[in-house]
């Protein structure tokens, strides 16, 4: 069964999605192509030719792009990739809309045809019928993978390949001959190694599925209604439920929910870049602007964003039929950009696997030949080594923090829908944030207001009081008029449900409508109720039964409505609010005591004045102006259209100013802290406004992006001075919108094509700018101001909460919306949601990205010192035939057991001190870098590989084989052993026993080295004598290959009656080496009284003491564990800190339980009966044995501190510049 999904719902942003946006001009091309075709190409074979020959070049371009089209261009019962079958699609469903008309009818047969009604909308009944008929507005959606499917990509990651391969070359060993010495090794290495796949996978698998279901939850931030017109009322309607010949409203901010046909719009404008590409609001209009349905401006489309005004529209199409439901398998084959830390992880990935599988091949090669091994043997040492190398728990330990970070950034009101995008935040330098909701608190106040010339303070009547005197007069009527075009040009109420009027605080009361005018009102209301100003002053009724308002747009910058007041020469009366110095230029009369005064350069002075000193002081500033128009033009009746500035009946000038109100918005408290924490970690703070600079740069100074002074400071401190060198010589700027208009036309009129480095010259200069403020700026100049802080290096973040902030929030490298303020859109194209909307969270976001990236280095550094004692074992092995120092048990312990919870507790590190000063992370410093490697390789991985190779000699040592001897075995001829039975005098066969060593045993106990039948009892067993006539042959019953120290058939054997030589001056045998001749040989072994529990329970009447026996390898090989447990200690409070002294390091006690953790393991591994038998351990004398380590440990530990110390320390060779230490070994 299909599955499907709401329109509404939050998908990931479909917005600038490459395979759409090619999809759609190949659809639009097409009908192009065909219309022309219709016109001309049809005369000529060579115009279809030329046809072909186009879409072909459009599938080139498709290509080009590495997109990969799906059949569901148009639906077809057998599915292809042949190219023509493509181009065959896309040209028939071209032809379904060449033939379309319902862009071309009029809107009232449109409706006639839809069984629809312009002002009533569909009945419920029509609706219902009409949903059974077409069924639900829902896209088919793509299958999704199984769940099985996505566990099985995580059990085929690189390392688990490698780990699987060498699973499978186990399995393959032991199947080819199970009965064959280590064979069962190999089959449990190879289910232990399964295991580990299995259960790395499930962890990854089980965090992936975790952030999916937050995604999922994400998407009921979403609205999933849309506003309907049914029986001639508004409903809420479920977007799936709309059907052809609904009526729908669409307002700024709002998704379009189906392709319709525009019957009303109110500047109406669209952002189309989900198909286009392009992000500029596209104007919609009831005319038919052009002959392609897909080009004209009376149509909109699925999936597309209202961005200014409002409209209404005509359903036309739903679900499937839309546009974007005809390309929508394009939109799920986009591929998902990588983020950063992806990359860094696969390129680490990929590095560690090289070093694996080229280590484990050299190391194949070198047992085959230098050691002349059997394959099998050569190969499971090959597998050894690429176990060792693979850092098993790596990547159980980077999900498993990635997922402790989701958890402590939801705790500070951080909602990330990429988690590996915080990894980006930590390596922005530049900011570029909104003003309001953002900086400051976003709840507005009136603080003054200006009228009649004058400047008055405008204390609340509510919250002061009867008996307070005000300097406003509100029986005033220049006060009057202020006051009813303020309130009737706001659009925002008081949300209280029915509440008894007379006794609500009105300032607590929630309301509906943005910041702005929620202060005029919560203003007025103590002066008048609102809703009676309103009704004094009526709206007039358009044609299509709408009110005369026409919504502000941030192109305009003002807002307007026409009301009924009639006068002795008017009708009607025009009220505009906007911004102060945008209206001044459509006035030509100040209101003064209720008279029009005309306006003069004396009064224009007095305007600008106050209106600096309103913004100076921090506060937004709102104008208001009238205009009554004329009788004579304008009769009662008139039909008004206010769809866009060019549709209106009258000109925007000869306005009568009214006054103005300044509105304070004060900084939120933890803003100026965040801004300095951004300072000095290197981050640029830009702020991006709207409000007017002397505004914005007032509360710019208020909370520390500005410190230093501006160039409008300087100039007036020192008129005679040039703007190019107060430019130069301040440190701080404000800048217009406006200026980046005349710079871009200045550029443009040069008529130099320039190179795409030499444009946007100015701009990218003030970016550059220490301290930098944009005031007055629009959307796009937002979009363009990001651009250029991304051209001269930044890493840019931006935040936003505005419709038209989204295309600026896809083009910086992470976007950042508002969770209380921010529009459906914002949070649609962002990549994490503030959901207090409190700048000072970015900033948190900031240092976990920055301690995310930190504490995955150390955690990549304390794993890998432990590999490179892993690997160290088998280089020993195969290159001078030491016995294994390090048994694949242990590695596997260490890999996951040992260093798993430790190694996790990296997540909980808090951020070393100096995170936040140092300067943003260059692109090219690598999760892994050079450095990274040779130090945990090179540097603590040696520290920690001679801890065990000291501990594992020092144990061979105190169990008979000294380092010298141990070095000599790989070259040494041995007996074949097990000894053969042999017959004795009396007939019976009998099996020499491996022996405890006396002195001169091997003459007496070796069937080799005699020709005389034994004696039952072994103590009395004759000497050697050589056969009449002749020398004793001495290499009878020798063998050249290395001995096999894990062959359990040998463990028994006393190695110094294995490696002997035949003297013939004595005729006697000796034991090969020097330190075994001596009969006191027996005090070489510290242990030889003590009993191994390995070697006991035989029929051997024999000494169970595991001295010059290969069981002393599991000894060496349980110390070597113990060692690297040891340094381990060490080596995960060194890497708390990569610069600064754990002194200076908060306490993790996570670290703690895994240091007790890990410890209690190789307890248990060690000294627990039946534990340490299945691991291969043995229970070392702690005291002698486990210590050898603990030196090492200590001096890793001592080292890195000296280390860094000499980073923060040592001399520099200037300021600028590095010290020796801090550049060749911080890693």
């Amino acid at each position: 069964m299909s599955q499907y999904r709401q329109l509404n719902e939050g998908d990931a942003p479909l917005i600038n999605n490459p395979q759409i946006i090619t999809g759609f001009q190949i659809l639009r091309q097409s009908v192009d192509l065909g219309l022309r075709q219709n016109q001309e190409a049809r005369k000529s074979s060579v115009k279809a030719a030329a046809l072909v020959s186009r879409q072909s070049q459009m599938y080139s371009q498709a290509k080009e792009k590495g997109m990969t089209l799906n059949e569901t261009i148009v639906k077809y019962d057998a599915p292809t990739q042949n190219k023509q079958d493509i181009l065959k699609k896309a040209q028939n469903k071209g032809e379904d809309y060449r033939n379309m008309d319902e862009h071309k009818v009029d809107v009232i047969a449109l409706s006639q045809r839809y069984e629809t009604s312009l002002t009533d909308g569909l009945t419920q009944d029509q609706a219902i019928a009409k949903n059974k008929q077409y069924g639900d507005n829902k896209l088919t959606e793509k299958k999704k993978k199984p769940w099985w499917i996505k566990l099985l990509i995580e059990m085929v990651q690189p390392f688990s390949i490698l780990l699987w391969i060498a699973s499978i070359m186990c399995f393959v060993l032991y199947g080819v001959n199970p009965d064959a010495l280590g064979a069962k090794s190999n089959l449990w290495l190879a289910i232990i190694l399964i295991a580990i796949i299995l259960l790395t996978g499930s962890i990854t698998y089980n965090q992936s599925a975790k952030a999916d279901a937050l995604m999922e939850g994400f998407k009921n931030f979403l609205p999933q209604k849309c506003l309907a017109i049914r029986g001639g009322e508004k409903v809420e309607v479920p977007a799936e439920k709309l059907v052809p010949g609904d009526i729908i409203e669409i307002k700024m901010g709002d998704k379009i929910p189906a392709d319709v046909r525009i019957i009303q719009s109110r500047e109406m404008k669209v952002d189309n870049s989900a198909l286009t590409g392009e992000c500029d609001p596209l104007l919609r209009v009831t005319e038919l602007t052009s002959e392609n349905p897909l080009e004209t401006k009376n149509l909109a489309f699925f999936g597309t964003l209202c961005k200014e005004g409002s409209g209404k529209g005509l359903v036309i199409q739903i679900g499937d039929n839309t546009v974007m439901g005809q390309i929508a398998d394009l939109a799920t084959g986009g591929e998902t950009p990588e983020t950063p830390l992806n990359k860094e992880l696969k390129r680490f990935v990929i590095l560690i696997s090289c070093i694996a599988v080229g280590l484990g091949i050299l190391f194949l090669i070198l047992s085959l030949v230098v050691e002349e091994a059997s394959v099998d043997t050569a190969v499971g040492q090959a597998i050894g080594i690429i176990v060792a190398n693979v850092p098993e728990g790596l990547l159980g330990c980077i999900t498993v923090s990635l997922a402790i970070t989701a958890k402590r950034l939801a705790d500070k009101q951080v909602l990330v829908k990429n988690l590996e995008a915080v990894e980006t935040l930590g390596s922005t330098s530049c900011i570029c944030s909104d003003k309001t909701g953002t900086l400051t608190q976003n709840k507005m106040t009136v603080a003054n207001v200006w009228y009649d010339g004058l400047k008055r303070v405008a204390l609340n009547r509510y919250k002061h009081g009867r008996n307070t005197e005000y300097e406003y007069d509100i029986n005033d009527p220049t006060f009057r008029d202020l006051h009813d075009c303020a309130i009737i040009t706001s659009e925002a109420k008081f949300n209280i449900q029915g509440k008894e009027k007379a006794n609500l605080n009105w300032l607590d009361q929630p309301t509906i409508g943005d910041a702005s005018e929620t202060a005029l009102i919560k203003f007025f209301q103590p002066i008048e109720d609102i809703e009676s100003t309103r009704q004094r002053r009526q709206l007039v009724e358009l044609s299509d039964k709408s009110l005369a308002k026409m919504p502000f747009n941030s192109t305009n910058k003002f807002s307007l409505c026409i009301v009924n007041w009639e006068t002795q020469d008017s009708y009607y009366c025009v009220y505009i609010k906007g911004a102060p110095e945008k209206l001044w230029t459509f006035s030509s009369y100040l209101l003064i005591e209720g008279r029009n005064q005309p306006i003069d350069e004396q009064i224009t002075q007095k305007f600008k004045s106050v209106n600096i000193s309103f913004g100076k002081g921090g506060e937004r500033v709102l104008g208001f102006a009238k205009l009554h128009l004329p009788r004579a033009e304008f009769q009662k009746g008139f039909k008004f259209n206010l769809n866009s500035i060019e549709t209106l009946k009258f000109k925007l000038e000869g306005f009568t100013f009214l006054g103005l109100f300044s509105l304070m918005d004060p900084p939120k408290e933890t803003v100026p802290q965040a801004i300095k924490k951004c300072q000095s970690a290197g981050i640029k703070v830009i702020m991006v406004t709207g409000d007017q600079p002397p505004t914005a740069g007032a509360i710019a100074k208020q909370i520390g992006i500005i410190t230093g002074k501006t160039v409008d400071d300087l100039l007036d401190e020192n008129p005679q001075m040039s703007y190019d060198e107060a430019f130069r010589l301040a440190p701080a700027i404000v800048i217009h919108g406006d200026m980046i208009v005349q710079a871009m036309e200045e550029e443009d009129s040069s008529k130099d094509n320039l190179p795409e480095e030499m444009k946007d010259r100015k701009l990218k200069s003030w970016c550059s700018k220490p301290q930098v403020v944009f005031a007055r700026t629009s959307p796009a100049q937002k979009l363009m101001i990001v651009r250029a802080c991304q051209y001269i290096g930044h890493v840019v973040g931006v935040t936003g909460d505005g419709v038209n902030d989204s295309p600026a929030i896809k083009q910086g490298d992470i976007g950042i919306s508002m969770g209380i303020s921010g529009s459906d859109v914002t949070k649609d194209a962002a990549d994490m949601i503030l959901l207090n909307d409190d700048f000072a969270s970015i900033v948190d976001g900031v240092e976990e990205g920055r301690k995310i990236f930190d504490n995955l280095k150390k955690t990549i550094v304390y794993l890998l010192t432990s590999n490179i004692t892993e690997v160290f074992p088998y280089v020993g092995e195969i290159a001078i035939g030491l016995p294994l120092p390090l048994s694949n048990a242990f590695i596997l312990t260490i890999c996951i057991g040992t260093d798993i919870l430790p190694a996790i507790s990296f997540a909980y590190e808090e951020a070393e001190i100096d995170i936040m000063t140092r300067k943003p992370r260059k692109k090219d410093d690598h999760l892994v870098s050079f450095r990274l490697i040779t130090h945990a390789y090179l540097l603590q991985g040696i520290i920690a590989t001679s801890a065990g190779f000291f501990s594992y000699f020092s144990t061979m040592n105190e169990y008979g084989f000294p380092p010298q001897l141990l070095l000599s075995f790989m070259n040494t001829p041995y007996q074949s052993i097990p000894w053969p039975s042999i017959t004795l005098a009396n007939g019976q066969s009998y099996s020499p026993p491996p022996t405890t060593w006396v002195w001169d045993l091997p003459n007496m106990n070796n069937p080799f080295l005699t020709t005389q039948p034994y004696s039952p009892d072994w103590q009395q067993a004759p000497l050697l004598t050589v056969p009449t006539g002749g020398e004793y042959n001495s290499t009878i019953g020798f063998q050249s290959n290395p001995l096999n120290w894990i062959n359990p058939e040998i463990i028994y054997y006393d190695l110094r009656y294995i490696f002997v030589y035949y003297d013939s001056s004595y005729k006697r045998w000796f034991p090969t080496f020097e330190e075994w001749q001596y009969q006191n040989s027996n005090n070489l072994c510290r242990y030889y009284d003590r009993s191994d529990s390995l070697l006991e329970g035989n029929s051997y009447p024999i000494n169970t003491n595991a001295c010059f026996k290969t069981a002393a390898l599991k000894y060496a090989q349980t110390s070597y564990f113990v060692a690297v447990v040891l340094v381990q200690w060490s080596n995960v409070f060194s890497c708390k800190q990569r610069k600064m002294s754990l002194i200076y390091s908060p306490v993790n006690i996570v670290m703690f339980y895994g240091v007790i953790l890990e410890t209690i393991i190789f307890i248990c591994i060690v000294y627990i009966p039946g534990v340490n038998t299945w691991f291969g351990a043995r229970p070392v004398d702690i005291l002698n044995l486990g210590m050898p380590g603990l030196p090492y440990s200590m001096c890793l530990f001592c080292w890195e501190e000296l280390r860094k110390y000499f980073i923060r320390n040592y001399a520099k060779p200037n300021k600028y510049e590095l010290n020796f230490f801090e550049a060749h070994s911080l890693w």
